[in-house]
């Protein structure tokens, strides 16, 4: 990371990408990693967009160290954690039949 400032843009860069090196070297110099980033009309939070983009362990990371969901996000976590544990139900009755 060659002179790069930790804009939100830049965050989200790095996150994204699960440049978790570079992320803890911000971090250790003050840098928050609970930022907003505003696209589409909408704020992301870096965990979302690095969760979208499959970084599980970036995502791990930013969890431990501050980061946090916008109240939207946790709102659509919130549902999809809902609907997993609805399905998990409905494998435990599944039964296989010829329809």
């Amino acid at each position: 990371m060659k002179n790069k400032t930790a804009t939100a843009e830049v965050l989200f860069e790095l996150a994204c990408a699960g440049d978790i090196e570079a992320l803890a070297v911000l971090y250790q110099k003050g840098v928050s990693m609970d930022v907003r980033y505003s696209r589409f009309g909408e704020e992301h939070s870096l965990i979302m967009g690095t969760f979208r983009n499959r970084q599980w362990d970036t995502v791990r990371w930013l969890l431990a160290h501050g980061a946090r969901l916008t109240r939207p996000e946790q709102e659509a976590v919130n549902d999809r954690y809902q609907e997993t544990r609805l399905i998990a139900e409905m494998q435990k009755v599944f039964v296989d039949r010829d329809f």
